[in-house]
């Protein structure tokens, strides 16, 4: 299988040399019911989204993108800091959108606003007179209500969704998880746990993470925060943070698609923590993806219509993939129907997501397609279910 999917990326890199697009990012205001002030909003895209038709991609939400440094670093370690897919199923290509906090003095709106909700234990600590706060419901509704549904409209979505936080983002990632459910996966890298006596660590402690029957990656991490050094924190951050790594780590707590994995990192600062916390985070995503989310599939089934075009096929074309409709990673799969000598195709009731690839009959004789990403071609919702994909002319098939 490596061997296989190293020759299959190998091919595909030639066949896009040259024409595949660059990746882009696109700056934007976005209006809100729910602020005064305008929203800003970083979109990314990656490397051939234009000409990958066929790709519907996970999307990372990033807050605290007006530090464009962060943002640009989780697309920059997807690229190239971290681990390859060991079975080629998931492709590391994702859209990602960065969420920017405002410093608008005129208004006295500041970034501690959009995380912190309205305290429940008095106005102490970070909610004493001087600081701000009591902004983060509406932040998480103008996320959920208004930026995820343009990002869908817009661009080719698959539906699955990871948040990334540092420090009081963090803090507000995990609280979404547990108050909204507002993304799939989380990334939290050193939280505050501590603010309004505990209250996100209790929360936390609280939250019946069972209930979620459908995979879910969580990570945490701190760095030299919690260490008795010039970056310390204060016992009340170390005894939050104990708290929640402690819940984390304990895999009792959550079912085993769940996968959590909790780090430290001595020796770095609060700010400089982020880069080896985010590569760390990022290799571990993943993985996870490659493990837990190739073999998932929903209860329900749906009619799906698939095409693959290309010039002399003949009627020896398989259709292989992650159920027992696609013959369960068969590479002598089932055999699609010839409707010209440059079209075949099949018609299914598949579980979603469906994960599938096509053949000659033979791993040796895999398809070389022109208009999807790397990885397995997958249709993640009811949807989007009629797919046309096209082989590549220079060469349609592995070992040919």
């Amino acid at each position: 299988m490596n061997k296989r999917t190293i020759i299959t990326i190998l091919l595909t890199l030639v066949a896009v040399t040259g024409q595949a697009q660059l990746e882009s990012v696109k700056e934007l205001t976005m209006k809100s019911e729910y602020f005064n002030h305008e929203r800003q909003v970083l979109i990314y895209t990656p490397g051939g989204y234009q000409q990958f038709d066929q790709t519907y991609y996970d999307v990372i939400y990033v807050f605290d993108a007006q530090c464009r440094e962060m943002f640009d670093l989780v697309h920059c370690l997807l690229n190239m800091a971290c681990k390859p897919d060991p079975d080629g199923g998931r492709s590391t290509s994702f859209i990602i959108v960065g969420i920017c906090s405002p410093n608008l003095w005129d208004i006295n709106y500041f970034r501690n606003h959009d995380y912190l909700p309205m305290p429940l234990h008095g106005n102490n600590g970070l909610f004493k007179e001087g600081y701000y706060y009591g902004k983060s419901p509406d932040l998480k509704k103008f996320v959920k209500n208004e930026l995820m549904p343009y990002v869908k409209k817009n661009y080719r979505t698959s539906g699955r969704s990871l948040g990334i936080g540092h420090s009081l983002s963090a803090s507000f990632v995990l609280d979404a998880m547990i108050t909204d459910d507002l993304f799939d996966d989380y990334i939290a890298i050193s939280p505050n746990c501590c603010y309004d006596e505990y209250r996100l660590a209790t929360d936390i402690e609280h939250y019946q993470f069972k209930n979620r029957k459908a995979p879910r990656f969580i990570y945490a991490s701190m760095s030299g925060e919690i260490d008795n050094g010039s970056d310390y924190w204060g016992d009340e951050w170390k005894a939050g943070w104990e708290r929640v790594s402690t819940f984390l780590k304990d895999k009792s707590h959550f079912n085993e698609n769940t996968v959590t994995s909790v780090q430290t990192f001595p020796g770095y600062g609060h700010y400089n923590g982020f880069m080896p916390s985010l590569t760390a985070a990022l290799n571990d995503y993943i993985v996870f993806g490659a493990k837990n989310l190739v073999s998932y599939v929903g209860e329900e089934t749906y009619p799906v219509h698939i095409e693959l075009r290309g010039k002399n096929l003949t009627d020896t074309i398989y259709i292989t993939g992650n159920q027992d409709a696609l013959a369960n990673w068969e590479a002598k799969g089932v055999k699609m129907k010839l409707i010209s000598d440059s079209i075949a195709s099949i018609d299914l009731r598949l579980h979603l997501p469906a994960q599938f690839k096509f053949t000659r009959g033979g791993w040796e004789r895999e398809a070389i397609i022109s208009n999807a990403d790397t990885g397995n071609h997958i249709i993640h919702d009811a949807e989007h279910t009629n797919r046309v994909y096209r082989l590549w002319e220079r060469s349609q098939w592995m070992g040919e």
